[in-house]
This record gives C-alpha cells, structure tokens and sequence, in this order.
C-alpha cells in the first residue's frame, strides 16, 4: 500500500516543531540523566517510547473519539495521571529537602533509580492529553485520513523524533559539566524538579476541570 507523502511530510514538520516543547518526559530524562548511567536512561526512553507508540496506535484505531464521548471515563485518566505526576514531584521535592537538612553537599552521590523503564512508562501515561493532543495533529496533517501504511510511518516519525530529540538531551546532561553542576547544587536542584513535576500534574487535572465547567 502506498504512502501518502503529502500527509506525512506535513506531519514531520508539524511534529518536529512540537518535540522540544517542554513537558513531563523531557523532565524525567533530563533528571535520571544528571543522575543515573546510560543504561538506565535508555530503559526509561524505551518505555516512554512505548507509551507513546500506545498512544498514537490507540488514537489512530478511534480511542480519543471513544474517550471524548465518556467525560466522567476521560475525568478519571486525567486525575489518574495528574495524580501520578504530583506524587512524583512530591517525591522528589521531598528527597531534595532531606539532602538540604541531612547530606554535606560533598558526599551527594548519585543513586540509581527505582524501575527506570516503568517510570519512563508512566510518566508518558500520566499525560493523557496526549491522547486528543495527537488526535488534533493526525486530524491537521490528514493522517487519519490516510492508508494504513502512512498511519503507521507516521507512528515510527513520532518514535524517531522523540527519540532522537531525547538522546540528545540525555548525552548533553550526561557530560561532565551539567552533572557536577547538578552535584553542586543537588538539593535544590531536585526541589525545583519536583516542583516542576507538580505544577505538570495541577495543570493536568486543572485544565481538564476547566473544560468541563466552561
């Protein structure tokens, strides 16, 4: 089957453009790489690539129409995932407080963190939006219009771009100037990160609350 070339270049740029908007992945990668090795970014990259690949498939088969004809079903995933990046905010504003009363800034040393591919997983879920966000960029670019084939090349444009664009980032934090920097500073470096986090989870759930009240 053929590809639709013209849908799936406005596609590429369309989602080029959007890539380095800021948001709870690009958080959660730029953190565990001031913080772990390699390998443990690259298991949480794989399972945000994963959940996202699950979110596009899922929009092109029709799950973002379901989900916006049942507000009470589409209420309950945007608390589920505002919930879950709150707690991770709290978590981590929590442990950067702790280092502040309790850690000399020199003997921080990185600790690896706990089930990297499933927090890389979740931290992707949690953003439901996601959902009708890829919903209105398929609809844009003609997508979902298309033949099975370019449907499916436009999922593996989402995979390459988030990947690349998120490898980047990791290798660039990974180097020896941010992460001695971020040793330096650990303790509210972390407090800003979960803040970061949390305001992600309010705003989540916010909007969503305001969309239905308007």
């Amino acid at each position: 089957m053929q590809l639709d070339w013209s849908a799936l270049l406005s596609f590429a740029l369309l989602w080029i453009a959007i890539v380095p908007t800021p948001g709870p992945n690009t958080l959660l990668i730029l953190h565990l790489a001031l913080t772990a090795d390699w390998r443990d970014v690259a298991l949480a990259l794989f399972g945000n690539l994963l959940a996202i690949a699950f979110y596009a498939l899922s929009t092109l088969l029709g799950v973002a129409l379901l989900l916006s004809a049942a507000p009470s079903l589409r209420l309950a995933l945007y608390l589920l995932g505002g919930a879950y990046l709150m707690r991770a905010g709290i978590g981590l504003a929590r442990a950067g407080i702790a280092r502040r009363i309790t850690a000399p800034r020199d003997q921080l040393r990185p600790q690896r963190p706990d089930r990297p591919f499933r927090q890389g997983a979740l931290t992707q879920l949690a953003n439901v939006q996601a959902l009708f966000f890829l919903m209105s960029i398929f609809v844009g670019a003609g997508i979902l219009g298309a033949s099975p084939a370019t449907r499916l090349a436009a999922v593996a444009v989402i995979l390459v771009c988030n990947g690349a664009y998120l490898s980047l980032l990791a290798w660039l934090m990974q180097r020896e100037g941010p992460r001695a920097l971020f040793e330096r500073y650990r303790p509210a470096m972390e407090i800003g990160f979960g803040v970061l986090f949390l305001a992600f989870g309010v705003r989540l759930v916010g909007r969503e609350l305001m969309r239905l009240l308007s």
